[in-house]
């Protein structure tokens, strides 16, 4: 190992004064033998990396692609393609003997974590190794090139060693479309004569940025929840070879040096076992000897930490596995000016690669005991269970329940066991159907995912979170779940997910009924809605609950009547005919009269108009929070938006739109009178966060908010050295609260439940309505369910609002507290959010807020 230890002797620290050193040995063992016949990343690109263009990701991918080709130590698996179609691969790297026994090495990998089953000693250790998940800190995924490179090229007698005892699973980019949306930037305003003036456009990006993927989502909140395209499949491979350590390289500020974990000690998921930490440490001296010997600077123990399990630092700590951040200061462009002299992206890469050396060196060394902290932690896991009183977890999802279905999936895809249930129960006052629930067992190997799945922790030891608090999936998914401290008899354990089982209808060669009636509870309703809009169906929606033919409806029924029916009827009943495809049921009856509540035509029913939605994008607006709305409306409901930035709709002709989405933020150029005559005209806004104080500020709505204003007066005195931590705990970092539901409400149309969980990440409470109908959903007293809140402000939440309806002339504005679409997880509130664009304009003018 001397010579990895001395690396990159030849070459020192950039400076201004000196001749920046080019070519592979910048980065690689200058005293090694390499094979010649395995191009290098200068001859495939024609420029050496770091110090030419930023590579692309279709360059990336067709060197990898390359180098599996020419090399009998590489193998590439394509495991999903991105939004914008980038594939996304992940090179299998070893020795060719590994390489041919890859599957029986999956097996025992798999094996020895069943309880019962020793590590065999001989077992490689695997190590996963993700860069640039954010796109646009690419100093890791052009390493990737160097490193892949070095892996299949170098011929020295201690690589083919470390490859005889380590399986490298290298994924060069986690993130292809913020990647290319990055590098295109940087590209096209990179100047020929470096300039290294921080204020130069080549280090601003325009909005949204390349840091997201198509939709503005950050993929490294991704991992456990899987939500987006580029995730199942990395998922997937992680579960199949259960890495012994994963790691994830980043970028951050300028100004900073190098960390790699262990981060903050007191901010560690509790769930993590301490022999995790303990390992991540030694790891950690590994990175220190490497980066010491260069004279480069690095820290750990400070800034980040280990608690929420869906990034790619934790995710594995969460899976019997050792997660790595590294966050090396980013260059974002060429050569940048900083506090620490000039940083070249060329240095940043080098510190990449150098990590991912100590890794490999770290991974090699300690595979036999690494191994068997794998092995111990899922069985010690199944010992913990055994303790638990909670024996299962049990949760109803009814055959037409996209949301519960959805939620099975990410049980399956994280491999845990899921079961239905032989006999009907009632838990804490509810009754779960044996024909409609599931129940997932405590006692199994993945004990610890089942518990941060499903629990609800509100006491911490820590009051910093670098991101949530809390996550309990269920809740997020809107379910009726509960846990069971007696043993549930367990059925049939499921191997996929359940498919939405609808029973159609409508048949072909049916007559024509007097209406079609449609149920408001199935998740995917406003995309069916949508699709019978988009052929010119009219529709109507109960405003109040009816019978009809013996069957009772509630209010928020849609109802399409065949009484002047503009609508194509063939175009019409292909629709209809499919609706079981999105769970929803469609009822013929042959008479407008009820038994009960309104007959069809009465005032009652409502005509539903077809929403046409302009979604304000630019500077002040969260890209992340609008991406989601768009995600939710574009991708799940199948509606087109127009995408608009605040500053261009100024001149913008809002007439043809009839919904304007507010997604958090503060669009400072967005013209607030061009707004208000929207509104006054018939439109609606739905706003969402902190965009609610924009309207405020503007007198566009009569919101009054709830200050949370600082716990520690002007005349307290307290510790200087403890500044950041008192600011860090004021935070809302993202908690679960329980609100209570008006189903009456339109914004509430297909709720069953009169109290929901709700997710909030901003200390941004309001206060209930004037007027007594304008408040569809309130906090309740003691509202906190899971996470983390400050003292301070637990009685600001508690009765506060979570949704407020206000009035301007003949529109609506449907501000929401918090984010109901949060990293597009969280079900259970998507379908408010869809109740305010497509019925926001029916709440009645004596029922807001003016």
């Amino acid at each position: 190992m001397r010579f990895l230890i001395g690396l990159f002797f030849l070459f020192t620290f950039f400076s201004s004064s000196a001749q920046l050193p080019e070519g592979l040995a910048y980065y690689l063992p200058a005293d090694a033998m390499y094979n010649n016949e395995i191009p290098s990343p200068s001859e495939f690109l024609g420029y050496d990396i770091g110090f030419g263009r930023h590579a692309s990701h279709d360059e990336l991918i067709a060197y990898m692609s390359l180098l599996a080709q020419a090399s009998d130590r590489i193998e590439i698996q394509y495991y999903g393609k991105s939004h914008e179609g980038r594939r996304l691969a992940c090179l299998l790297i070893s020795s060719p003997e590994n390489l041919e026994n890859k599957t029986a090495i999956m097996q025992q990998r798999q094996q020895m974590i069943q309880p019962g089953q020793a590590a065999d000693s001989g077992l490689p250790g695997v190590v996963y190794m993700g860069y640039s998940i954010h796109g646009n800190e690419t100093s890791g995924s052009n390493a990737a090139f160097l490193f892949a490179w070095y892996l299949a090229a170098c011929e020295s007698e201690a690589l083919q060693n470390q490859l005889k005892h380590t399986v490298v699973l290298l994924d060069p980019c986690f993130n292809p479309d913020g990647m290319q949306r990055f590098s295109s930037w940087i590209n096209s305003h990179k100047s020929m004569s470096t300039v290294s003036d921080p204020a130069a456009d080549e280090y601003h990006e325009p909005w949204p940025g390349g840091r997201t993927n198509h939709y503005w989502f950050d993929l490294n909140r991704d991992w456990l929840v899987a939500q987006q395209p580029e995730s199942p499949g990395r998922v997937e491979i992680f579960q199949n070879w259960l890495p012994n350590v994963l790691t994830d390289h980043h970028e951050m500020g300028t100004n900073s040096t190098f960390f790699f974990q262990p981060g903050v000690p007191s901010r560690v998921n509790p769930i993590t076992p301490l022999e995790n930490q303990e390992l991540t440490a030694k790891i950690g001296t590994y990175h220190a000897r490497y980066f010491s010997e260069k004279n480069i600077l690095f820290y750990s123990g400070e800034n980040y930490d280990d608690f929420y399990y869906g990034k790619g630092s934790s995710y594995p700590d969460a899976n019997g596995s050792i997660g790595i951040l590294f966050e090396q200061a980013s260059s974002r462009g060429t050569v940048q000016d900083s506090k620490n002299g000039p940083l070249h992206f060329a240095y940043t890469v080098r510190n990449q690669v150098i990590s991912s050396f100590s890794t490999l060196d770290a991974v090699s060394s300690m595979r036999t005991e690494l191994n068997e902290y794998t092995r111990s932690f899922y069985h010690n896991a199944i010992k913990e269970a055994e303790k638990d009183p909670v024996q299962a977890y049990v949760f109803e999802a009814a055959a037409d329940n996209q949301a519960a279905r959805e939620f099975i999936q990410i049980l399956l895809r994280n491999r845990v066991e899921v079961h239905r249930i032989k006999s009907s129960q009632t838990l804490q006052g509810h009754n779960y159907d044996k024909t409609e629930a599931f129940a997932v067992p405590t006692r199994q190997i993945r004990y610890k995912l089942v518990r941060t799945i499903f629990e609800r922790p509100t006491a911490f030891p820590d009051s910093v979170f670098y991101d949530i608090s809390a996550w309990t999936l269920p809740d997020a998914f809107g379910l009726n779940w509960s846990p069971a401290n007696a043993r549930i008899s367990l059925g049939e354990r499921l191997k996929s997910a359940p498919g939405l089982q609808v029973k159609s209808q409508v048949k072909p060669g049916d007559s024509a009924p007097y209406a079609y009636l449609i149920p408001p509870e199935p998740y995917l309703l406003p995309k069916f809605i949508y699709q019978l809009q988009q052929i010119g169906t009219r529709l109507d929606v109960a405003t109040k609950p009816f019978t009809s033919e013996g069957r009772d409806f509630p209010a928020g029924t849609v109802i399409l009547p065949m009484d002047r029916q503009p609508a194509d009827r063939d175009a019409m009943q292909r629709i209809l005919r499919a609706a079981p495809e999105m769970g929803v049921s469609v009822y013929p009856t042959s008479t407008g009269q009820t038994s009960k509540g309104p007959d069809l035509g009465s005032n009652n029913m409502l005509n539903l108009r077809m929403p046409s939605i302009l979604i304000v994008t630019g500077p002040g607006m969260p890209p992340t929070d609008v991406g989601e709305a768009w995600h939710l409306l574009d991708q799940r409901y199948g509606i087109p938006c127009t995408l608009m930035a605040s500053d261009r709709l100024r001149n913008a002709n809002l007439s043809q739109y009839n919904v304007i989405i507010l997604a958090d933020g503060s669009p400072g150029s967005l013209p607030s009178e061009k707004i208000r005559g929207f509104v006054q005209d018939g439109g609606t806004v739905v706003a969402t966060g902190s965009a609610l104080q924009w309207l405020s500020n503007r007198g566009l709505t009569n919101l009054k908010f709830r200050n949370a204003s600082s716990p520690y007066s002007r005349n307290t005195r307290r510790v200087y050295a403890q500044r950041n931590e008192d600011a860090g705990a004021l935070r809302l970092p993202g908690s679960i609260f329980e609100a209570s539901l008006d189903l009456s409400h339109p914004i509430c149309y297909g709720y069953q439940r009169t109290q929901l969980p709700i997710f909030l990440s901003d200390t941004i409470f309001i206060e209930t309505a004037e007027n007594p109908y304008a408040t569809p959903a309130v906090f309740t007293e003691a509202p906190l369910l899971a996470g983390y809140i400050h003292p301070g402000h637990k009685q600001l939440v508690g009765g506060s609002a979570a949704i407020v309806a206000c009035g301007i002339g003949s529109g609506r504005i449907i501000c929401f507290a918090g984010n109901p679409n949060f990293r597009g997880f969280w079900y259970g509130t998507n379908r408010m959010f869809a109740n305010a664009v497509f019925f926001g304009n029916l709440i009645g003018w004596n029922a807001v807020e003016k």
